[in-house]
């Protein structure tokens, strides 16, 4: 009777040791089963395409409103005033060619075609003030939307050379080295996108500048769509009112503060011929068309190349 009553005994403890140790690890389980932790979000998806389109846009209108402040491009005599006991605070870039750079040029500037430029665009210092000059202000008119893209602070002297020497810059043949800064790649995959596609759209118009098939004669304007009219549109970027008064005959109107909403209505299909007063603003305008895609040309010199050109003019 004992040894029943001692096997009881014992059976009731092990099966109350048993039920206290599966409470124990169902307690455990528990504790390590809860809801895991969400991962953190992704990075919303975006169009690269689209991101360069909106930054190109937005960096015009602020080069749209320096034309509206008469601060692009600026004067020769006025850039001279502004660098004058200043010049640790600008860069002066020559973006002529090499030759004619080692032939005489603004003391301290730096050569850097527009090829050079456009290869070398994350890597100018942003603690200066970029003053750019070439030969008419063309090829620098080109620079100003991907330079205002990057957040650089850039002056481009109108017409270029021709109005440095006039205005009295002291000149020099002795070359200044460029010396790249450390490119800064953008924290955010948004805007690191939108800088490369600025970049690259900056370089196929450099090279397309380069190559001289950009800045085109009106006289050669006038030959190549004669041979192919269907191919082409005239985009006039001057005032409504001076359009109203004269332009090249089937041109549409677009001024510079229209361009963005008149660009949706521009025929995907043929190239524009792009041209203003003297041919700076329209260089200015490429860089925001080319992100949108289009094939471009512009008018050497604006509207007086067109009409010293021979293409056909309505004059009011």
């Amino acid at each position: 009777m004992f040894n029943n009553r001692f096997l009881t005994n014992r059976f009731l403890s092990v099966v109350t040791l048993l039920v206290l140790i599966a409470f124990v690890v169902a307690g455990c389980g528990a504790q390590q089963a809860k809801a895991p932790e969400k991962p953190a979000s992704a990075p919303a998806a975006f169009d690269a395409v689209q991101v360069t389109k909106d930054t190109a846009w937005d960096a015009y209108r602020k080069v749209v409103a320096d034309v509206q402040g008469k601060t692009f491009p600026v004067d020769a005599a006025k850039a001279k005033e502004l660098v004058t006991g200043n010049e640790s605070k600008y860069l002066i870039i020559d973006m002529r060619s090499p030759e004619d750079y080692a032939k005489g040029h603004v003391k301290g500037a730096v050569n850097l075609t527009i090829v050079k430029l456009a290869e070398n665009l994350d890597k100018l210092p942003a603690d200066k003030t970029l003053l750019l000059y070439c030969y008419s202000g063309q090829n620098t008119g080109t620079a100003m939307v991907p330079l205002k893209a990057y957040g650089y602070k850039a002056l481009s002297i109108s017409k270029g050379f021709p109005m440095v020497e006039k205005a009295g810059f002291a000149m020099d043949t002795a070359a200044t080295a460029f010396t790249p800064a450390a490119a800064k790649p953008a924290a955010d995959p948004k805007q690191a996108a939108a800088l490369a596609g600025i970049k690259d759209n900056y370089m196929t118009i450099a090279r397309q500048m380069a190559a001289k098939t950009l800045v085109v004669k009106g006289a050669d304007v006038k030959k190549l769509v004669d041979s192919a009219p269907d191919k082409y549109v005239y985009i006039d970027l001057r005032s409504a009112d001076d359009f109203a008064k004269a332009h090249v005959k089937g041109a549409v109107s677009a001024p510079l503060a229209t361009l963005q909403d008149k660009a949706k209505t521009f025929p995907r299909d043929k190239t524009l011929v792009l041209y203003c007063y003297s041919g700076q603003t329209a260089a200015m305008a490429t860089a925001p068309l080319k992100a949108e895609g289009f094939k471009l040309i512009s008018i050497s010199a604006g509207f007086p190349q067109a009409e010293a050109g021979g293409l056909p003019i309505e004059k009011k």
